[in-house]
């Protein structure tokens, strides 16, 4: 009696198909898109085998693996919380499908991190603080940057660079500066190991 069970258990088990498929596709990019991100775009996602549209996971990513969108579909349409990356501003926005299409842009403080060039040309890094004076219009542009205590020129001039970028997508994509709002106008970055 033992054995007739676990057959039929098995045979239940194995008869059983699954409802989803894996795919994962490779895709050409136009002459423009190539020169930004090589050669092939990749996708993954999965497709309900009964209807034929993707259904679950999606990912789209060059071959350097940087994820170029990444969400969930349902029912062949696009759900929930996505990620995609945005190739002008080099951000990434979230995009909530779920509500409306609302658009949240995430956008790196680059400024407060060690230029990635020091970090692969410089045996050792640069300690100390970094000082800016800033000055803003009505608007919330910013009208002037100012070295008031300073590591080293190279440093300094990747770092006030990567702050002009941080204000300019910040102003692009309406999101509030503190330094323009009046609540300090010097900004101190303290570089430390």
């Amino acid at each position: 009696m033992k054995r007739i069970i676990l057959l039929i258990f098995l045979f239940g088990c194995s008869s059983g198909k699954t409802l989803y498929e894996e795919v994962l596709t490779y895709h050409s990019l136009s002459k423009e898109q190539k020169r930004i991100d090589g050669k092939v775009v990749k996708e993954k996602f999965t497709v309900d085998k009964k209807t034929g549209l993707k259904h679950g996971f999606y990912e789209r990513y060059n071959l350097n693996f940087l994820t170029l969108e990444k969400g969930n579909y349902k029912n062949g349409k696009k759900s929930g919380m996505w990620k995609i990356w945005e190739e002008t501003d080099q951000i990434i926005i979230e995009k909530d499908y779920d509500n409306n299409g609302k658009e949240t842009p995430l956008i790196e403080k680059g400024y407060l991190k060690y230029p990635m060039f020091l970090v692969e040309e410089r045996d050792t890094l640069p300690q100390g603080l970094l000082k800016m004076k800033l000055e803003f219009n009505n608007e919330c542009n910013l009208i002037d940057l100012k070295i008031l205590e300073g590591i080293d020129e190279e440093f300094n001039s990747k770092i006030s660079n990567e702050y002009k970028r941080y204000v300019r997508l910040c102003k692009k994509y309406d999101i509030m500066i503190e330094e323009c709002m009046g609540i300090r106008d010097t900004l101190q970055i303290n570089f430390e190991l």
